[in-house]
């Protein structure tokens, strides 16, 4: 989330970061957003990374995660595995680029994965459309618990002017929530994708809280990933 808890929380950051508290907002120095109301994964996602600095991210092509700006720096990720301790494979990270004046970060790792990348959205999902949110954030607040396998819940998609408060723009992509069911710290960075199993596309990347509010427990801002994603394919290529 947007600077929430991320100096505080430390590796406790991911869903918005790996395992921190945090709601949907920024978390840049304070909080990070995580899974309440979720459960277990059903599934192992492939893409799903873990960051040694407690935010989430997304494998989006061998070399190249997907994250949030406000997580800060991380020397590492495991990728692809469901314990956040252990399993996957771990990468270390030798670049970060970020495109300016946004929240959105891209990590280079020092070697190719094997893992499967996650395709990119080349559209923003309609309002109405169903969307699951990954972490290993907070899965209660104000009293935070961090679990160590990754969680999901599968909430809607809002028009996207339902997250302005929180700095959201046309091109950006908000999800509901509310107290019982929401990303919270610890989420920062992390994927909002859409699709089936074996089948998920790229849609946002955890931002912050949608009503620029200190908490979680509301709806969730995530950065858009199909307003940029010329941008992403170029430092691919790269």
């Amino acid at each position: 989330m947007r600077k929430i808890l991320l100096a505080t929380l430390g590796a406790c950051a991911v869903l918005f970061a790996a395992a921190a508290p945090a709601s949907a907002a920024e978390p840049s120095a304070a909080a990070q957003p995580s899974i309440i109301g979720g459960g277990n994964a059903t599934e192992t996602y492939s893409f799903m990374v873990a960051l040694d600095n407690g935010c989430g991210g997304s494998l989006v092509s061998s070399q190249w995660i997907v994250t949030a700006h406000h997580c800060g720096g991380a020397s590492q990720g495991r990728i692809g595995s469901t314990d956040i301790n252990s399993g996957g494979e771990v990468g270390r990270i030798d670049k970060v680029t970020t495109n300016p004046g946004t929240d959105l970060t891209m990590m280079h790792l020092t070697r190719p994965v094997k893992a499967t990348p996650v395709p990119l959205a080349q559209s923003n999902p309609a309002a109405g459309t169903k969307a699951r949110l990954l972490g290993w954030g907070c899965v209660s607040w104000p009293n935070c618990q961090t679990p160590s396998t990754l969680k999901q819940i599968d909430l809607s998609v809002l028009a996207s002017s339902r997250c302005a408060a929180g700095g959201g723009g046309s091109g950006d992509v908000c999800i509901s929530g509310d107290r019982a069911h929401s990303a919270c710290h610890g989420d920062s960075g992390g994927p909002a994708v859409v699709g089936s199993s074996g089948r998920w596309t790229l849609v946002g990347e955890t931002h912050g809280p949608g009503d620029n509010g200190p908490e979680c427990g509301t709806t969730t801002l995530y950065t858009g990933i199909a307003q940029y994603l010329t941008w992403i394919n170029q430092r691919i290529a790269s």
